[in-house]
């Protein structure tokens, strides 16, 4: 079990990544080349559990692997002060020779003589973050490299962290500096980011929306770590595997690393251990993935996803309006939010489908979810 090449969870690389290749073919020139390249700024977006945070680890690889210098945060309020006051400071004293400066203050002349020297940080732990910043880019331009700043967690409340951080990269960019940032958070996050004063600068950035896997990369990224560790899987076991992650990124590790513990010590991986995984990882959906994404939903939104609820596939937006009691306008508003946080998806004109993988299944199982705050089914049994 120890070395079972899954890993379920979030921003967790797994050994292989699949289906970004041609991505990160993009970022490579940027490294390798040091051209300009639409992808020296971009925007990552996806819903959660595509692989957002997996990318930008494998993005930061790549600019490590020629030698750049990675500046990584998770967008917070206390962000730009952490890189002013400690992230910037302490890579500058690392990597600048001239980061100390050792100044004679005294020569004593006796039977040995000697000289006494102070030592003065030239990086004191005071705000300027554009300097800090130029300084880091001199210091790997000079040994042919460049800075990545790697940005994650975009969020509306962030949204001034984030200014700040762009309009110290845009400077240098507008220097042409060798300097490049990528930035990643869910639609609804990365829209407010286009919307918001001052971060005109991403609106030219490279947009970059991750999507789930072909059914080719699903197998594939189930198929070849299983097979690197010496063991096999046979087609039926790995068509089940595949069909039922449904290519969401999540679902390929959970099932991939559920089906690889369910009998461990055997070289085959069978159809019996694949059913089990796939069973166990669509219940920990719930919980982990589909539950998190209605936290944040308004009572109206979660209405109208149990109305698309009901349909067996792509829902009409008229019905599903209907079923709300709302107007085709109202509901609107609630369909363009969903739409915006990559909840749902509209797969043509007049209709909606979840975007999440599970979520209508999950919804009617435990409609209650839609209703977060409000006694469940279960208490319900405890009132006299």
């Amino acid at each position: 079990m120890h070395d079972n090449p899954f890993r379920p969870g979030f921003g967790i690389s797994p050994p292989m990544l699949a289906g970004r290749d041609a991505l990160l073919d993009e970022w490579r020139e940027v490294f390798g080349l040091g051209a300009w390249s639409p992808y020296r700024a971009a925007l990552v977006t996806g819903m959660r559990g595509v692989g957002k945070t997996v990318l930008l680890n494998a993005v930061e690889d790549l600019a490590l692997a020629h030698d750049w210098t990675v500046v990584h945060g998770t967008l917070h309020a206390g962000l730009v002060d952490l890189l002013e006051h400690d992230q910037l400071p302490a890579m500058l004293l690392a990597q600048d020779p001239d980061a100390v400066r050792h100044e004679i203050t005294s020569v004593t002349v006796a039977q040995v003589g000697g000289l006494r020297t102070e030592s003065t940080a030239r990086y004191e732990r005071e705000p300027r973050l554009e300097s800090m910043f130029a300084r880091l880019v001199e210091l790997a331009e000079g040994r042919g490299a460049g800075v990545l700043v790697s940005l994650d967690e975009v969020a509306i409340e962030s949204l001034d962290q984030l200014r700040r951080i762009a309009i110290a990269v845009q400077h240098l960019m507008r220097e042409d500096r060798r300097i490049a940032i990528v930035a990643a958070g869910v639609p609804a996050s990365i829209a407010a980011a286009l919307d918001a004063d001052g971060l005109t600068f991403f609106r030219r950035a490279q947009q970059v929306r991750l999507d789930t896997l072909t059914l080719a990369e699903t197998r594939a990224a189930i198929a070849e770590p299983v097979r690197s560790r010496g063991r096999t899987i046979g087609e039926a076991a790995l068509d089940r595997a595949a069909r039922g992650s449904e290519g969401y990124p999540y679902l390929v590790q959970s099932i991939g690393a559920r089906a690889w513990e369910y009998t461990p010590s055997t070289s085959e991986i069978t159809t019996d251990a694949v059913q089990h995984a796939v069973e166990v990882a669509h219940a920990a959906m719930g919980e982990s993935v589909i539950v998190p994404a209605l936290r944040g939903l308004s009572a109206r939104d979660r209405d109208y996803l149990l109305a698309m609820a009901e349909d067996d596939g792509p829902a009409s937006t008229a019905t599903v309006a209907e079923r709300m009691g709302a107007t085709s306008g109202n509901a609107g508003r609630q369909r363009s939010r969903l739409l915006d946080g990559g909840i749902i998806i509209a797969p043509e004109r007049g209709r909606v489908e979840f975007a999440i993988p599970r979520m209508r299944e999950h919804l009617r199982a435990h409609p209650q979810d839609a209703q977060l705050g409000l006694p469940t089914r279960a208490r319900e049994t405890f009132r006299d």
